[in-house]
């Protein structure tokens, strides 16, 4: 999917990915050439609970001072940066076809149709989805992101006077499906990228995000359950969890039952989602849905592929966040796995260079 936003071609280097969450701030950069590229650094920041909320930066000069830190200590001066996708929308629209020159004021007359957002008070991209059979068929088939102007403003004005100029702006799930869909496949996956508060899940096709939603649990919500239903602190909750997770034997069902409510909600919703995929879209983009991969650091629960594949039907695998970096045979990224699906998001927005150069 095009950025929102994307700085001049003089502005091409270095390749260096940062991503924004709920906690922390991670970059990485990758060096080298397609096909041969290397890790050359990467970080992580964590921040107060509360900084960022429900998509929005609560907190921005704390924001903005772990944004200035990093920059200063690693000498960062470019980065494409993701954008919060819970104040985003993507639309799928269909019209008529035009020259390269007026889609966009073909979109921007029809936006108000599929988004709740005035035209005044919105910044959009678009990317049309297999060009050459739009030519055939005279129409145009798009995926449009957009976004809240304010959103893009308040990330602009976090990022000014920090040392690190953003050259693009991007919707996280279009940097993790770009780090984990192996370059040239065009199937169909559905993407479940579990983090620390939110879930976001979304649909891949032809190597475009078509389709997203947010859901409000992830492995905190987890951990209270098991901090709650056997009454342990927090940090013994969470090292059962990592340990543990959906396997072992009877002295684990204690673990599995308090788990248990939490991870069936996240499969019920997930359920929902792909049902809804294969009778409104499914049919029209993409066809059915392939695999279901699993990222973030959700992924790293034992035994999730299973438990979640049992009611989808379809096969789950955690993801490889390097799959479009590095063959392990040729280079070993200085991350261990357990902590490389927290950098998904990060890997695909550095790799947005190689993509397109």
């Amino acid at each position: 999917m095009a950025s929102l936003f994307t700085a001049p071609k003089f502005l091409a280097m270095p390749s260096i990915g940062l991503d924004v969450s709920v906690d922390a701030l991670r970059f990485i950069e990758l060096g080298g050439v397609k096909d041969r590229l290397t890790v050359l650094r990467f970080a992580t920041r964590n921040f107060p609970p509360g900084v960022v909320a429900d998509g929005r930066v609560r907190d921005k000069k704390k924001l903005g001072d772990v944004i200035a830190s990093l920059a200063q200590e690693y000498h960062l001066s470019f980065a494409n940066i993701a954008l919060p996708e819970t104040q985003a929308y993507l639309a799928n629209m269909h019209l008529p076809y035009v020259s390269p020159k007026e889609i966009r004021d073909a979109v921007e007359l029809h936006l108000e149709e599929h988004v709740p957002i005035p035209v005044a008070d919105a910044i959009f991209d678009y990317t049309i989805i297999d060009e050459a059979a739009s030519r055939r068929k005279d129409a145009l088939d798009l995926v449009v992101s957009v976004l809240p102007r304010s959103v893009v403003e308040e990330y602009l004005e976090i990022f000014r006077g920090t040392g690190i100029i953003p050259k693009s702006f991007e919707f996280e799930s279009q940097a993790i499906a770009r780090a984990i869909v192996p370059r040239g496949d065009n199937g169909t996956f559905f993407v479940v990228d579990i983090g620390k508060m939110v879930t976001g899940v979304f649909v891949v096709a032809n190597g475009v995000v078509q389709f997203s939603a947010s859901l409000d649990i992830g492995g905190h919500q987890i951990t209270q359950a098991i901090e709650k239903a056997m009454g342990v602190p927090y940090e013994e909750a969470e090292g059962l969890k990592v340990k543990y997770g959906m396997v072992g034997g009877e002295k684990e069902a204690a673990l599995h039952r308090a788990m248990l409510p939490a991870i069936t909600d996240l499969r019920t919703r997930l359920v929902r989602h792909h049902s809804y995929w294969q009778t409104h879209h499914g049919e029209k983009v993409g066809g059915d849905i392939e695999r279901i991969y699993l990222t973030g650091g959700g992924a790293n629960l034992k035994g999730i592929e299973e438990y979640l594949s049992a009611e989808l039907n379809l096969k789950v695998a955690v993801a490889n966040p390097w799959v479009n970096v590095c063959s392990f045979e040729n280079f070993i990224p200085p991350l261990k796995l357990h902590e490389s699906h927290g950098f998904s998001s990060a890997i695909g927005l550095a790799l947005r260079d190689t993509f397109t150069n």
